[in-house]
């Protein structure tokens, strides 16, 4: 009898305590997902609007760019987001000087949207994301993003991105070479690379 009561009080006793440990791990706070760079290559679209989701690393075809896919539209040196006059999603963009890396969060007020005086992400040399060189620059007739300008944006899915162009050629070509200076053999334009990072979850965290 004795043995017996032993017995069931040592498996109550560990039942117990394994019990009590997964509790405290249960307490634990969930560890912070890294997020991930992500980098598109030579959006493009030869006709109209190249569209892009940023949700799933995609560009879309033209018939999956009716209604909110889409967060992105690239057409010459204009890029449109999914809102105001030029989608029914609820997205816009801002943009910040900084270092991409070092942008750990979004604004989480401040998006202004598409509308009939002005796009979100401002058009024309200097006044957006990109420099025209011109007659007098080097090279010459060249569109250069600027160092810096990063496009902080909201997503149709109600998310935070952080958004750098790094090239508008196709092939994102090395733009201090010979080759590039040529207009004869400059590679295309209206090609976007540019590196990226969402937050998933509704944070302005990155």
């Amino acid at each position: 009898m004795f043995h017996k009561t032993h017995n069931f009080y040592l498996i109550l006793l560990l039942a117990l305590s394994l019990f009590t440990a997964c509790e405290e791990d249960s307490d634990e706070p969930a560890p912070d997902v890294t997020l991930e760079v992500q980098t598109a290559t030579d959006v493009y679209e030869a006709e109209g609007y190249a569209f892009y989701d940023l949700e799933s690393g995609q560009q879309l075809s033209k018939s999956d760019s009716v209604g909110t896919r889409w967060d992105l539209a690239f057409d010459g040196t204009s890029i449109i987001t999914n809102s105001g006059i030029s989608g029914p999603g609820e997205g816009g963009a801002q943009i910040l000087y900084g270092v991409f890396e070092k942008i750990d969060a979004a604004p989480s007020s401040g998006y202004a949207t598409d509308n009939e005086e002005s796009l979100a992400i401002p058009s024309g040399g200097g006044n957006g994301w990109y420099n025209y060189t011109g007659t007098t620059g080097n090279p010459a007739h060249a569109i250069l993003p600027i160092p810096g300008k990063i496009i902080l944006l909201k997503t149709v899915e109600g998310n935070y991105a952080k958004l750098e162009i790094i090239s508008y050629y196709e092939g994102n070509p090395d733009t201090t070479t010979e080759a590039f200076a040529s207009l004869e053999t400059r590679p295309e334009s209206g090609h976007f690379t540019f590196q990226y990072v969402v937050q998933p979850n509704g944070s302005v965290d990155f």
